[in-house]
């Protein structure tokens, strides 16, 4: 075997990597699963949730980027200050597939009674695998190229915060940040650090409807940054549609449901706004979350009556103090 081209092949992987290093994986349903991109999240809903999600990009293009992920968090005892999660996820471009795992620890502090602040790290592992016996060649007889896996792991770590009320939330964080090194065959390169910013804000319309804008800010060296603005609109908390616009990539349209509080269904579809729209219909993307939502408890006749008493003195006290206001 050529020893040359063995190292010119090498070569040719490592800018692979340091490609896809520069892009981790894009979800347009950011605001269904916050936690793939800051762990912070993790414990800020009041149940636990799994979360699963599933993208395929630039549908036309063979061997195109296909994004599988799966992740699961909750707060831990009474207090639920303390939150532990998971992350599992697996992209796959052509001869390179990129899976990756991270536990997380979150804690959660009351500032007031409306607004918390979490914080959140992950570590995990990522491997790089090539898979070299699917590469095209013109030189069939090239045993470099038959049955060859290369192979690659690198310890990662992710943090970040999460300031949150019941209709605001702002969060930071980094992915990658560490910057650990890639060493392959007499090369060497190093994950990307990726850095994001998330806000947003629910506006009630009226007892049914909400409208709720959103921007999710991404950046990494040497790529510019690239603000994503979004935009909901919410039927009784159950259903929604919307609108999402990532600069200089593509505009998505979103839908998703919301199923007894417990199952929520998110599917979106981009439609490319630079050349790529000549080669590719879009992307598309769905997304499933249980929550773990504790059953109601049923008031038995006593309870309800003793209800019905407390709240009638609560708006006669009410009532009183308005007129005596006036």
């Amino acid at each position: 075997m050529n020893r040359k081209r063995f190292y010119i092949l090498s070569f040719v992987c490592l800018i692979a990597i340091a490609g896809q290093a520069q892009q981790l994986p894009v979800f347009t349903n950011y605001l269904l699963n916050s936690y793939a991109y800051n762990s912070a999240v993790a414990g800020s809903t009041p149940n636990a949730s799994i979360n699963l999600n599933y993208r395929n990009q630039w549908v036309g293009f063979n061997d195109a980027p296909k994004t599988y992920l799966a992740s699961a968090y909750g707060g831990v005892g009474k207090q639920r200050k303390v939150a532990l999660g998971g992350l599992v996820a697996s992209d796959n471009t052509g001869l390179l597939s990129r899976t990756s795992g991270y536990v997380t620890f979150a804690y959660h502090v009351n500032l007031n009674k409306n607004y918390k602040l979490g914080f959140g790290i992950s570590a995990g592992m990522i491997q790089y695998r090539i898979r070299l016996y699917d590469a095209k060649v013109a030189d069939k007889g090239d045993d470099l190229l038959s049955g060859n896996i290369l192979s690659n792991n690198v310890f990662d770590s992710n943090a970040g915060l999460y300031f949150y009320s019941k209709k605001l939330f702002v969060g930071i964080s980094g992915s990658q940040y560490l910057a650990n090194k890639i060493t392959w065959v007499n090369s060497q390169s190093h994950l990307s650090p990726h850095f994001y910013g998330m806000a947003g804000y629910t506006f009630d319309i009226n007892k049914n409807f909400s409208l709720q804008p959103s921007v999710l800010i991404k950046y990494n060296q040497p790529t510019p940054v690239q603000p994503e603005y979004s935009l909901r609109a919410y039927y009784k908390n159950a259903l929604w549609v919307g609108v999402s616009y990532r600069t200089k990539d593509a505009v998505s349209a979103l839908v998703g449901f919301t199923l007894r509080e417990k199952l929520r269904v998110g599917y979106s579809y981009d439609f490319p706004v630079t050349k790529l729209r000549s080669y590719t219909s879009g992307s598309h993307e769905i997304m499933l979350m249980y929550n773990f939502t504790k059953p109601k408890k049923k008031l038995n006749s006593d309870e309800i009556e003793f209800n019905d008493i407390d709240n009638s003195i609560k708006n006669k006290l009410k009532k009183q103090n308005e007129e005596g206001a006036k």
